[in-house]
């Protein structure tokens, strides 16, 4: 009788998770169109609307859930790892490891959308000027206005100082705050000090510790498990939101048409970094069959791209990696969360892409100089302003200042960004599967360098195949 139950095609919550994610993105979209492009005449139609409502209810209450867990699994799953090695030496070296793994796979993602967006021109071929575009923010119903207006108050004042925010969270001065506000990497140095002087307690302190840190692992791994089983309804209702808002008023035609270029553009540079950069990076140096890669860390990246947070993803990248790729707890414990915090491929991609776009609409040919400038900034905010809202928004404007800097006459005026944030929501989430696709391969990198000759080999996949027949 179960496994006639199994084999039931309509008993989707059976269904392998990124079965159960596809579902909610098709579902999603489905949603989307009928409440904003059949249902809504223009964005203010949408505001209020019952239907609306219910999308940002259930999207918010599953992205919340899925935020709920971050740090109690990440801090548990550090410190029971330290404290049951016993010794923090292997994670000196395993931190150089991913260090130089995130600064050559952002740096290959940044000269990628370089190469393209001086290829490709997409701002010479829009057909729309600086001009128009900075007026569109008066004709698209103020909604670009307002978040123009917001980006602006989040980046006055801030410069390329921006990157030593990242040093100054190393060490928090309140745990408790740093908890409440995710501050990923001082909650690492905290776990890895307390794993490590746990080792340092008498044999039955130790042991009482480790039991409990090990217990409150297992325990988040369950709470992921019974957050994901609303996995399809949560993807729906946030992809329904985000497809209302794009195909509200029959107007998503026009501004693709007037964007098409430059969101090619774009998508171009990440599809590049995502299949082909990444296979390479899998076959070459970790030695592991890519499909079975995608394969196993799909779940996690179909998640990402509904939601838009590499952060929120985290907890089923880190279930993913482990049970489905085979990787140890040692390391997912400590890469992934790093990775989630300071490795943007995507992100310093498309802000690369943005800031040429943006020079080539306002009539700038940027110098060999200025390129360079662009790259080195994109590489450094990617990662300093990696914890703010609109991260990559909040970075394209840092550089935009910089880039102003060395610039004849006006500049590129940062009204000219409201044409990109027009469809920033969309390319969000494909930059975001990208940036939690950089992590995933991060973390097989690592484990293979380390010597973990488990992860997605024939033996693991074959006895994961077993567990599920059974």
């Amino acid at each position: 009788m179960a496994a006639t139950k199994s084999r039931n095609p309509l008993a989707f919550w059976r269904w392998e998770l990124h079965w159960q994610a596809l579902l909610g993105i098709v579902l999603g979209l489905v949603l989307g169109f009928l409440s904003g492009g059949l249902m809504a005449e223009s964005p203010a139609a949408l505001s209020g609307r019952w239907d609306m409502q219910i999308y940002d209810l259930v999207g918010g209450l599953f992205m919340s859930g899925l935020k709920m867990l971050v740090v109690p699994l990440v801090m548990a799953a550090i410190v029971s790892a330290i404290a049951s090695l016993g010794q923090m030496k292997g994670f000196a070296r395993m931190g150089g490891k991913t260090l130089l793994y995130y600064i050559c796979t952002s740096t290959i993602a940044i000269l990628i959308g370089l190469a393209l967006v001086n290829t490709i021109a997409p701002g010479e071929r829009s057909g729309i000027s600086a001009e128009a575009a900075g007026a569109m923010v008066g004709t698209e119903g103020s909604t670009e206005a307002g978040k123009l207006a917001e980006l602006e108050s989040k980046t006055a004042g801030r410069g390329v100082d921006s990157v030593l925010n990242v040093f100054r969270e190393l060490i928090p001065s309140n745990v408790i705050e740093a908890m409440a506000s995710q501050q990923m990497l001082g909650l690492i140095t905290f776990s890895l000090l307390l794993g490590f002087f746990i080792t340092r307690l008498e044999q039955r302190q130790r042991e009482v510790m480790l039991a409990f840190w090990e217990g409150a692992y297992e325990i988040m791994i369950q709470m992921t498990f019974l957050v994901l089983r609303f996995l399809p309804l949560g993807v729906a209702c946030l992809i329904a939101k985000t497809g209302a808002e794009t195909f509200v008023g029959g107007e998503a035609v026009e501004r693709l048409t007037q964007l098409g270029m430059f969101a090619l553009t774009a998508l171009l540079a990440l599809a590049l970094h995502a299949f082909v950069v990444m296979p390479v990076i899998l076959l070459a140096v970790a030695r592991v069959n890519p499909v079975r890669h995608f394969r196993a860390l799909l779940p996690a990246l179909l998640t990402a791209f509904s939601t838009a947070s590499s952060a929120a993803t985290l907890p089923l990248t880190m279930e993913c990696a482990e049970e489905r790729a085979g990787v140890s707890k040692r390391v997912t414990s400590f890469v992934l969360p790093v990775g989630a915090t300071v490795n943007m491929d995507g992100t310093a991609l498309y802000e690369c892409v943005a800031v040429m776009f943006l020079a080539q609409l306002s009539g700038y040919s940027l110098d060999l100089s200025t390129q360079v400038l662009v790259v080195a900034m994109a590489l450094l905010t990617s990662i300093g302003v990696a914890g703010i809202p609109s991260a990559s928004l909040v970075a394209i404007v840092i550089i935009l200042n910089a880039v102003n800097q060395n610039l004849p006459g006006p500049g590129i005026p940062n009204a000219a960004l409201a044409i990109i944030l027009i469809f920033d929501r969309l390319l969000d989430m494909c930059r975001t599967a990208v940036n939690v696709l950089g992590d995933s391969v991060g973390t097989v990198v690592v484990a293979r360098s380390e010597g973990e000759t488990e992860v997605l080999s024939d033996a693991f996949l074959a006895r994961l195949e077993s567990e599920r027949a059974s």
